[in-house]
């Protein structure tokens, strides 16, 4: 799924700073590192980003049904009725979500100065 999304991404930069660093004779390297690279950065990064914050949040979902990781120790707690781990792992979920949350948004305000 990111490689579809990283190529359409790629594909929809402005193709004129491309075209005028080729007619200035840089390589292909050149092109791309001082052309499509800062284009198309901040969208890679701000997509990988979504998508790696989608990742954790199914995994814990995932987990609730059988499939291992913090959905699968949430559900063991409250099978056990030991609600004060559920509070603790949910907690853990927010924290980890939150931080994947701010770091995103760091990352991007960084990228888009």
């Amino acid at each position: 799924m990111l490689g579809k999304v990283y190529s359409e991404i790629l594909e929809g930069v402005n193709p004129r700073p491309l075209e005028t660093l080729q007619a200035a004779g840089a390589s292909k390297l050149g092109i791309v590192l001082y052309g499509l690279v800062p284009q198309a950065l901040p969208s890679l990064v701000s997509y990988s980003l979504y998508r790696w914050e989608c990742a954790i949040r199914a995994s814990a979902i995932l987990g609730l049904v059988g499939a291992g990781g913090l959905g699968q120790q949430i559900e063991l707690s409250m099978r056990f009725f030991k609600f004060d781990e559920v509070v603790t792992l949910l907690g853990m979920l927010l924290c980890l979500v939150g931080a994947v949350d701010f770091v995103s948004g760091r990352l991007r305000a960084r990228l888009t100065r």
